[in-house]
């Protein structure tokens, strides 16, 4: 098994089964090296596992960081291109999360099933990453987010595309307006999380889903194609609304590049908000 800086992997033949998570090497968000890596890790794994004697049927997405899930795009790096006018970075950068959220949404190109399982908070292209899989199983205390709006942006990620297809339009319109702090039983309530699982034995959790739907994996694999045929998502519509928050970002005006800063700084602390 190949090893990468940013993910640890773990291949479950017996469950036929690959757990990635995202290491806990420094800021749990997406940073611009992570990302370049992240699409060598996709090519890996559309090879490694398009191999007869290694069955796969579920890819499933997890983190080392301890109540954390993901924390979202890399502020410090998006004020460093706003400020230094470097739209072609941003620019770079947005492409390549576009690349990890079709690559995802897609299940690698493979025939499987993917699993976002949340063990933390899931914070704006954290809760985008969250959104792209087939499921997310969370635990009860996962807090989730997409605070663009507290700095004057929209989540460019993906967050439009994914929740049009998943909800109602006027809670996926809601979701994204209110920059709110939302617990996991909330969007389960809303059918985006498709299972709270029990704090502190996330395996446990994971075995006995995929266990269920194991038994039933050939409606479930197909089922899900279907849906995604009814209302297909194509990668150009993704750039297309990326391209768009790019050139949001170098609009951005001095007040709420103040309150990226603000939120760049509570960021980098951790910290836990109060959920509603």
């Amino acid at each position: 098994m190949r090893k990468f800086d940013c993910v640890s992997i773990e291949y479950f033949r017996e469950e036929e089964l690959l757990l990635w998570k995202i290491k806990d090497t420094g800021m749990p968000n997406f940073c611009l090296q992570g990302l370049q890596e992240f699409r060598e890790f996709c090519d890996w794994v559309k090879t490694y596992f398009s191999h007869p004697d290694r069955p796969l049927k579920f890819i499933v997405s997890g983190s080392e960081h301890l109540g954390i899930y993901n924390m979202g795009g890399d502020l410090s790096f998006f004020l460093d291109c706003i400020h230094s006018d470097n739209k072609e970075r941003l620019l770079t950068y947005a492409h390549l999360c576009i690349d990890a959220i079709y690559n995802i949404y897609t299940s690698f190109g493979l025939s499987a099933i993917t699993i976002a399982l949340v063990e933390g908070n899931a914070y704006g292209g954290g809760f985008e990453c969250a959104l792209a899989h087939d499921f997310i199983i969370a635990e009860e205390q996962a807090q989730f987010c997409l605070p663009e709006n507290k700095f004057n942006l929209f989540p460019g990620m993906g967050a439009h595309s994914l929740l049009t297809r998943k909800i109602d339009v006027v809670e996926a319109d809601r979701l994204i307006r209110s920059s709110r702090t939302y617990k996991t039983r909330f969007l389960q309530s809303l059918g985006l999380v498709e299972k709270v699982i029990e704090s502190g034995k996330p395996i446990k959790s994971l075995n006995d889903f995929v266990d269920k739907i194991s038994e039933q994996f050939n409606f479930e694999y197909h089922h899900i194609q279907c849906k995604k045929m009814v209302n297909p998502l194509l990668k150009k519509e993704l750039l297309e609304i990326t391209n768009l928050w790019v050139k949001a970002c170098m609009k951005i005006e001095a007040f709420d590049l103040r309150k990226m800063e603000i939120l760049t700084k509570a960021q980098s602390r951790r910290v836990k908000v109060t959920a509603v």
